[in-house]
């Protein structure tokens, strides 16, 4: 009984070293490439808004082109929503013009008012200075004595008149610089609502341009979830497409160290049979050990089993879905 019972160990242990040997002979290469397959991976157009069908270009079935137009799509409430932005920018643009020309015709209006009062002012100056003057000439035409020019009573008078001057010239400025800013300060109110303003209807315009839908990749229609005149509310799937080519490359490592495969590593991914046909990809992740495809079993009598690493391919490959590739 211990003897039977030794050789059932021994067949365990022989049959195990058996499955690891057939596992390592499935990897064509060096300890550095594996095999996998290509995989394609269906996507679906979404719409991000409530919208309106416009138009629909495309049919189950039909092959279309990266950048293609698919789906047509209005939305009345972000067509009203962008009108109500740009009529509320043109009031505020307006009102900013306005603001501004009063700011002017106030300047304007001090600079008048004062004005008079200080050609008054200019015009007093000048008689009495024209005044003293004639006297100076009369004084030394007949010699006679006169009171010291600075001090008399016309140099005082012109003194003052000219300190009024001055005074009405300080009160003129500060006047305006007051209107200036008041005006500058509700200008730069009205400037940053219309910025505001702006910004929002900028981005309810890129809104509007994603509403239309276009292929982000050459592919095959597989569903159209819509139709022409429908309303479809926010987030709703609108088209299936299934990529021409695979975007992902799934390998496998049997008796592999993950190492080997680090992420974001470079790859060189090609067709099993035709080695010519090559793409480089990059590794993005890693799977659960899990068995191994059929395509990748060569043995129907012992299943392989490896860890899964994901690879991201060029969608301009020539690889067909489900296809064998060599990863290296």
């Amino acid at each position: 009984m211990s003897k039977n019972t030794n050789w059932f160990y021994v067949l365990i242990a022989v049959m195990l070293v058996a499955m690891l040997f057939i596992s390592g002979r499935y990897f064509k290469g060096s300890g550095e490439s594996s095999v996998g397959i290509a995989q394609t991976s269906e996507y679906k157009l979404k719409t991000e808004k409530s919208a309106l069908v416009m138009a629909i270009h495309v049919v189950p079935g039909m092959e279309v082109r990266a950048g293609e137009l698919l789906v047509e799509l209005t939305s009345d409430e972000l067509e009203v929503d962008i009108s109500k932005l740009i009529n509320r920018i043109a009031i505020y643009k307006s009102e900013r013009a306005e603001k501004a020309k009063l700011a002017n015709a106030e300047i304007s209006y001090i600079k008048a008012q004062m004005g008079i009062t200080i050609e008054e002012l200019d015009a007093k100056i000048q008689e009495l200075e024209s005044e003293m003057k004639m006297n100076e000439v009369i004084a030394k035409e007949f010699a006679i004595d006169q009171t010291n020019g600075d001090d008399s009573p016309m140099a005082i008078k012109i003194r003052s008149l000219k300190l009024q001057k001055q005074k009405h010239l300080e009160a003129l400025n500060i006047k305006i610089e007051d209107v200036n800013q008041e005006s500058t300060t509700e200008l730069h109110l009205l400037e940053n609502q219309i910025e505001l303003l702006e910004s929002e209807l900028k981005l309810l315009e890129t809104q509007k341009s994603k509403l239309n839908k276009y292929a982000t990749a050459s592919g095959v229609v597989k569903n159209v979830y819509v139709k022409p005149g429908e309303q479809v509310e926010s987030f709703s799937s609108l088209l299936e497409i299934n990529p021409l080519h695979p975007t992902t490359a799934v390998a496998y490592l049997v008796g592999k160290k993950s190492s080997e495969f680090d992420i974001g590593k470079v790859v060189s991914v090609s067709s099993y049979d035709q080695l010519r046909n090559s793409v480089q990809g990059k590794v993005i992740g890693y799977g659960s050990v899990s068995q191994l495809p059929d395509i990748l079993q060569k043995s129907t009598a012992s299943q392989a089993f490896g860890q899964q690493v994901f690879i991201e391919i060029p969608a301009e490959n020539t690889f067909s879905n489900g296809e064998k590739v060599l990863i290296r």
